[in-house]
């Protein structure tokens, strides 16, 4: 990153020669606080866009994360029946709107606005949601 000028895209090859390589982009740019930053890329991107195309992958750090951070809901099993692994499916998937949920609430309540990142953590709102569940029915039963 240090030899060239920026914004700069690269022709990049990674893999095994002759039997797997993968073809894509390198770009590099700095960053609005002059940081260097690289992403990879296989859309067509020239040195005079690389830094609107950085903005737009921005965005979808959060979906990302979404991706992530719902395997913190996701329970598992082995059965073959439908009911079961589509329960296995749906109930974890109301959770994580529950959770995006609760960190809107949470933050317009507080915070007055909604914020870029959970203001509530995963495994923080599964102890709380635990907690408030054994309130409830403190027998467990």
């Amino acid at each position: 990153m240090k030899e060239h000028n920026y914004p700069k895209v690269l022709e990049y090859m990674m893999g095994r020669k002759n039997f797997d390589q993968v073809k894509f982009k390198l770009v590099i740019i700095n960053d609005q606080d002059d940081v260097k930053r690289a992403f990879a890329t296989n859309l067509r991107v020239t040195e005079d866009n690389a830094k609107i195309l950085f903005q737009e992958y921005g965005k979808r750090w959060g979906i990302e994360t979404s991706y992530r951070v719902k395997q913190d809901f996701k329970a598992r099993t082995t059965s073959k029946k439908y009911v079961v692994r589509l329960f296995y499916f749906m109930y974890p998937s109301r959770l994580y709107n529950l959770w995006v949920l609760a960190n809107i609430l949470v933050g317009l309540a507080i915070l007055k606005f909604i914020p870029k990142e959970p203001f509530i953590t995963a495994k923080m709102f599964g102890v709380m949601l635990y907690t408030f569940c054994s309130l409830i029915d403190p027998g467990g039963g």
